[in-house]
């Protein structure tokens, strides 16, 4: 899970980690503030705050995300600024629930400074010069102390092959199967930044949306995020784009990786609903996702479209076989396109079956009455509740950060 993943894209320097980390940077000369921001801006998943050692206010901190890593460059007075860092109070929700590690970036044959950055507790001491491929290791490393040192909940992810296959149906429909069984701990995301349904097919509306959420990430909580969510009477928990808002939409979903961590920390377990494709902007979803279920159905177009994304989603983004499955929806017997000829089309990934059943299906969207809840009998709901009984959530402790960063 930690792996970083280098991508097949024009610059071979462009990298992705498998979750998103983030780093506050303080930086005493103009020259390493910019190669470093020009550095780690090619990292995904990797968002970064620079702030000068000159103008340090400590308190000013707290407007931002908590690190993973806090990056420190050498420089005149510099040990005694990032000494002023012990001062620093986080928020009362990060007391006990997040770890950074200190990095020191200076003249490599200084020993004076290599000394004072151990001495002070930092992690490692590195030249200020160090490109983004030197880096990556400690990045791989920071991933998988995060992944393995916190509670972050189970995401599933549910990916359209065709337009129309029905992956904002059968999302919607999992996202309640499994609120039945753990109320108030499934939170379900609808992508979209311009024609969402999974409002229309719970029959709710919301007063906020997830631009939003993201545009008050740096003061988010479990209590605040309270105020953003919507709630149906199931117990589930939804997020989406509100529709009239599309260019605020696209601007604030540039930052959506802020806003993730955030929500599965807080959620044990988050459904989303990418029926609209592969959206780079989203990439924070798709990699450390456990599953993305890419929903088809028995026809040539789609079943070629899975295999192009198949092949996308592990050249480009980095997942393994076992992180994708397939969901053949609307299943009949009798289309020439057997599951067998699916199966061996696209062999290494595991497939599920959804029946047909179009006048359910259309019945349930037409009057926001999920077909798990309405239709419990039919053999649609049957087996979307044997496929949610089929998704197992993963938790951990999470651990405290600032008192012991300089012990």
């Amino acid at each position: 899970m930690g792996e970083a993943v280098t991508l097949n894209s024009n610059s071979h320097n462009h990298f992705r980690l498998k979750t998103n980390l983030t780093v506050w940077v303080f930086y005493s000369s103009d020259r390493f503030h910019l190669h470093i921001s020009q550095e780690l801006a090619n990292c995904d998943n990797l968002s970064f705050e620079t702030i000068s050692l000159h103008s340090l206010v400590v308190a000013n901190l707290a407007h931002f995300s908590p690190p993973d890593l806090i990056f420190v460059e050498t420089g005149p007075n510099w040990a005694q600024k990032v000494m002023e860092l012990q001062h620093y109070e986080a928020p009362q929700e990060q007391q006990d629930n997040h770890e950074a590690s200190l990095i020191v970036f200076g003249n490599e044959n200084d020993n004076g400074a290599l000394k004072i950055a151990l001495k002070i507790g930092a992690a490692d001491f590195i030249s200020d010069r160090v490109v983004l491929s030197e880096m990556m290791p400690m990045f791989k490393n920071a991933v998988e102390d995060k992944l393995a040192s916190r509670s972050i909940g189970d995401m599933y992810a549910f990916v359209n092959t065709k337009g129309g296959a029905g992956a904002s149906m059968l999302a919607v429909n999992t996202a309640i199967e499994m609120a039945k069984v753990y109320p108030e701990k499934v939170l379900l995301l609808d992508l979209d930044l311009q024609f969402g349904v999974a409002n229309d097919y719970l029959n709710i509306s919301s007063s906020y949306g997830l631009a939003d959420a993201i545009a008050n990430v740096s003061d988010m909580d479990e209590m605040s995020l309270a105020s953003y969510v919507t709630k149906h009477k199931s117990g589930l928990h939804m997020l989406t784009f509100k529709p009239e808002n599309g260019h605020d939409n696209y601007d604030k979903a540039k930052n959506f990786n802020k806003l993730l961590p955030v929500l599965r920390e807080v959620y044990p377990y988050v459904i989303v609903d990418l029926s609209r494709g592969l959206d780079r902007i989203f990439a924070s979803v798709i990699v450390p996702a456990n599953k993305v279920f890419l929903v088809t159905q028995q026809n040539l177009v789609a079943v070629k479209n899975s295999a192009r994304i198949i092949k996308t989603l592990t050249f480009e983004f980095g997942l393994g076989r076992e992180q994708i499955e397939l969901v053949v929806n609307r299943y009949e017997k009798r289309q020439s396109i057997k599951l067998k000829d699916i199966s061996e089309t696209l062999p290494g990934v595991k497939v599920h079956m959804i029946p047909n059943d179009f006048k359910a299906a259309v019945e349930s969207a037409n009057l926001g009455k999920p077909y798990v809840q309405s239709k419990k009998n039919s053999s649609l709901a049957k087996s979307v509740i044997q496929f949610t009984r089929t998704l197992v959530p993963e938790t951990e402790q999470k651990l405290s950060w600032i008192k012991r960063l300089f012990s």
